[in-house]
């Protein structure tokens, strides 16, 4: 029997936390949601799923939440009231290798059982605390973000019509940090810091991290636009559209 799991971690600031889940269909058909933000079923209690076992569930708790704590603390400290900086600071004895493999956890929790069995490499590297095994397909990403929108971005394609290009990733946004998880995707991410290397480093250090804070208002992977970006943009599809009618 699965058990709940709570994502992040109980113990990161997300035990009664309140939250309405929205439908994506109802975003795309509100013609502004930042103004007219559709209605959703309101929640308490923690944001989570049933994904894992018992024993799977104690296991991480035991040996990765920890240290995925006290790097959720040290991001806190850092996160300000804006929309968009970088950052520059220490965090002293963390443990990055755990940091990693909690993260790597959220994702397959979010992502349900399909994930599991088609990502086992994922959940090898979650399953052995001792395991460096990473296959280089996979890449994580991580910002800081106040999360003005919470994120849970089940596995997608992103495609960018500028460049042709697509990505398959899927993301987690609560503060402190969001999360890009991409598979088969040989390109860095603008703005966000590429944490895959945590995988090797197996022991607690201090660590100097530059790392940018960066917006979630919109229910889109990737899209990290202020709010006057955003704004602008729905502005720009809406003038559009009734220019379209029109003709």
């Amino acid at each position: 029997m699965l058990s709940f799991e709570h994502v992040p971690p109980r113990s990161t600031f997300n035990k009664n936390t309140k939250y309405s889940s929205i439908a994506f269909e109802d975003y795309v058909k509100t013609e502004n949601p930042l103004k007219n933000t559709p209605k959703g079923k309101t929640k308490q209690g923690g944001i989570g799923y049933n994904s894992f076992c018992k024993y799977c569930n104690n296991f991480l708790g035991s040996e990765y939440v920890p240290a995925y704590q006290r790097w959720v603390t040290g991001g806190f400290q850092i996160l300000q009231n804006k929309e968009f900086e970088l950052h520059t600071y220490l965090i002293k004895e963390i443990e990055p290798q755990k940091i990693l493999k909690q993260i790597v956890s959220m994702f397959l929790a979010i992502n349900g059982e399909w994930y599991l069995k088609s990502y086992p490499e994922l959940s090898d590297f979650v399953a052995s605390k001792d395991s460096k095994e990473l296959p280089a397909r996979f890449k994580v990403f991580c910002y800081l973000t106040r999360a003005e929108n919470i994120r849970y971005m089940h596995h997608v394609v992103h495609g960018n019509f500028a460049t042709g290009t697509s990505i398959n990733c899927t993301e987690i946004a609560y503060p402190p940090y969001g999360y890009v998880l991409t598979m088969d995707s040989g390109n860095e991410i603008q703005y966000l810091n590429n944490i895959t290397e945590f995988k090797n480093l197996n022991k607690k250090m201090d660590l100097n991290i530059n790392m940018f804070q960066l917006s979630t208002y919109m229910p889109f992977p990737l899209d990290y636009r202020t709010k006057e970006q955003v704004e602008k943009g729905i502005e720009d599809a809406i003038q559009t559209s009734r220019k379209n009618e029109k003709n």
